[in-house]
């Protein structure tokens, strides 16, 4: 490997990284939509586990989803269109994942929610978050 070789690789390590913190508070962004409690309350003040596990899973989701992006064929002749091309697509798994959400509402007999939420029940987040994580394998796997 040359130098110039060596210097691309390390700048295109550092840009990735980059994206992939940007990829994430956005997800955290998303996460926050997704659910109808405050999860930093839920975390820091009442120390919900059940929060904790279901937001880490959907954290881990969502770098499954971002990897999938990352490591698959170029899609667009230029860096610019490939980024935008990358973040389109990566909102479009995050949407993916909220839809997930939705399904497994439906599928089971109790308030996924209150379970969560109000009774602090990890088994439920648990749940919740390997959903999340399976969801996303299978969209890793489209792509």
């Amino acid at each position: 490997m040359t130098t110039e070789q060596i210097g691309m690789m390390v700048l295109a390590i550092l840009g990735w990284s980059l994206a992939g913190l940007v990829a994430l508070f956005v997800a955290r962004m998303a996460y926050k939509l997704f659910t109808p409690f405050d999860e930093r309350k839920e975390l820091t003040e009442d120390k919900n586990a059940a929060v904790g596990a279901s937001h880490g899973m959907y954290l881990i989701a969502a770098a499954i989803i971002l990897h999938g992006l990352i490591d698959g064929d170029r899609l667009a002749q230029t860096w610019w269109e490939d980024a935008l091309l990358t973040a389109g697509l990566y909102i479009l798994g995050l949407v993916l994942l909220w839809i997930g959400r939705m399904a497994l509402r439906l599928l089971v007999k109790f308030n996924l929610d209150e379970e969560i939420h109000v009774k602090d029940n990890v088994a439920v987040g648990l749940v919740e978050g390997c959903s999340y994580i399976g969801f996303a394998i299978i969209v890793h796997a489209t792509l």
